[in-house]
């Protein structure tokens, strides 16, 4: 049988657009395939790079302080550590797109993938090396099982609380993995 292990997963961010904001937070977490329960985790603060603009807005909304921010790591080293972290439960086999990590989050398919693929690509590394193309994006599931009408709320805070899910300071990195692990 093939063991993947399951990436979950977020990322805070300066602004909505990879290309002109920078990742300022990042957490994850291992789970375990057959008992999801969580088996490592990563998280950090991400210092600003590439002269990418990080918005009041966004200071605003996330648990984010430029205090924080400043004294992050910087970019390089976010992703060389990414990536040596999330190789630990990689298979070494020949076929490696078996077995590699299943990635999960909240709206990550539509946000959080294209700030990494941004910061993966300024050094020349490649997202999809580390995990399975395939996702499990709980936002579209969560379209599937509370969209009535299709005007309701479906961000993490509230699919928590449909779910009976306590969720303590919602757009925090680490706060909404472990929330996204629960409602997985």
């Amino acid at each position: 049988m093939i063991k993947a292990y399951y990436l979950v997963y977020d990322c805070e961010t300066g602004g909505l657009y990879w290309d002109q904001n920078p990742i300022t937070q990042f957490a994850c977490s291992i789970l375990d395939p057959y008992t999801l329960k969580e088996v490592d985790r990563f998280e950090t603060y991400i210092k600003p790079y590439a002269d990418l603009t990080i918005t009041k807005e966004a200071l605003e909304k996330t648990m984010c302080s430029m205090a924080d921010i400043k004294r992050g790591i910087d970019i390089s080293e976010f992703v060389e550590t990414l990536a040596k972290f999330l190789k630990k439960y990689n298979p070494e086999k020949k076929n490696k797109e078996k077995g590699r990590l299943i990635p999960v989050g909240h709206n990550i398919d539509e946000f959080d993938n294209d700030f990494l693929y941004g910061a993966f690509a300024l050094f020349d590394y490649e997202w999809h090396d580390y995990v399975s193309r395939a996702s499990i994006d709980t936002l579209p599931i969560a379209k599937l099982v509370w969209g009535k009408t299709g005007d309701e709320k479906i961000n993490l805070t509230a699919c928590c609380e449909r779910a009976g899910i306590e969720i303590t300071d919602a757009h925090g990195a680490a706060n909404d993995v472990a929330a996204t692990a629960e409602l997985l």
